[in-house]
């Protein structure tokens, strides 16, 4: 009898300690799992984190543009949106554009509502492996202060005359391109794609750029010439026309942002968007030049400190 009671107390005392260790083991494995995956959210979080790049920049402070996949070994790939609203002309350039996720793209937008739309937009968690830096700087002529007239949404604008002002005008500050773009791109080894919507001053631009011998530090323009049957600045904007041929670009064609919308938001390819080779045909609003270098085209090293 004592014999046998022995026998249960010792196979009870086997079985609560296999229990009580099976028990510890899954408690032990569950604390593990759940350690494992708060360190690889927090991981995921903080590269995540790293590798955006979104940021002010200031007039002086070049260091503070930080190109994440400059290398010396292969050709390095630059976007820059001069004017991009609320960000469409990015998600459109990714989009379209083969193997722009490994672009630096740089943004211009000086009008503090749609530069916050634009932040919004490019925030989006499917950015996050991008470098994308915006700038809430007016592209200009000069390092200068200058009055912009803001709350205009895509017509947000420079304003050209200073003596008309309104309660949306107001002063930003603006950075020398030419100068900039001669500072950012180093020679041989970058390939630069600007695109440029600044309504109404786009000509005065282009024409500083040609002037300066900067026009070609960039290979493709994007340009959304406005007021194009505008007796004053039109034989300006022609002659600039023309001095771009002579830089060595070729007019490609035209395209209308409607169209690239449309395109996107169904998830086509750029071969589905309608081009055009006569911009008579289409309306002066939201339609943009697309240039191309020649391959003949010499870089200027000369001007790239």
């Amino acid at each position: 009898m004592s014999s046998t009671f022995r026998s249960k107390t010792k196979e009870q005392f086997r079985q609560r300690h296999y229990i009580h260790h099976i028990s510890t083991t899954i408690i032990l494995t569950i604390f593990a799992s759940i350690l494992f995956i708060i360190t690889l959210f927090m991981y995921l979080f903080l590269s995540g984190k790293s590798r955006s790049s979104i940021t002010n920049d200031t007039v002086h402070a070049d260091d503070e543009i930080i190109l994440r996949n400059r290398n010396e070994y292969s050709i390095h790939h630059i976007y820059i949106d001069i004017g991009c609203f609320n960000g469409e002309t990015i998600e459109h350039f990714l989009h379209f554009i083969p193997d722009s996720i490994f672009y630096d793209i740089i943004t211009f937008e000086p009008d503090p509502d749609n530069y916050q739309l634009c932040k919004q937009r490019l925030r989006e968690k499917k950015y996050m492996n991008i470098n994308i830096i915006i700038l809430q700087k007016v592209v200009w002529i000069r390092d200068e202060k200058i009055y912009f007239q803001t709350k205009q949404g895509r017509q947000s604008r420079i304003n050209m005359n200073a003596n008309v002002l309104n309660r949306n005008s107001k002063e930003l500050d603006a950075i020398d391109f030419s100068s900039w773009l001669a500072r950012l791109v180093k020679p041989y080894n970058t390939k630069v794609h600007i695109k440029i919507s600044m309504p109404g001053a786009e000509v005065l631009l282009l024409e500083k750029m040609i002037n300066d011998d900067t026009l070609r530090l960039a290979d493709r323009y994007e340009i959304e010439w406005t007021d194009r049957e505008n007796p004053r600045t039109r034989p300006t904007r022609l002659y600039t026309q023309l001095m771009l041929d002579t830089a060595g670009f070729d007019c490609l064609y035209y395209i209308r942002l409607d169209d690239i919308r449309k395109v996107f938001q169904l998830n086509e390819t750029f071969k589905n968007v309608p081009i055009y080779n006569d911009w008579r045909l289409v309306s002066e609003y939201e339609v943009h030049a697309y240039y191309a270098q020649r391959p003949d085209v010499h870089r200027v090293p000369n001007l790239i400190n």
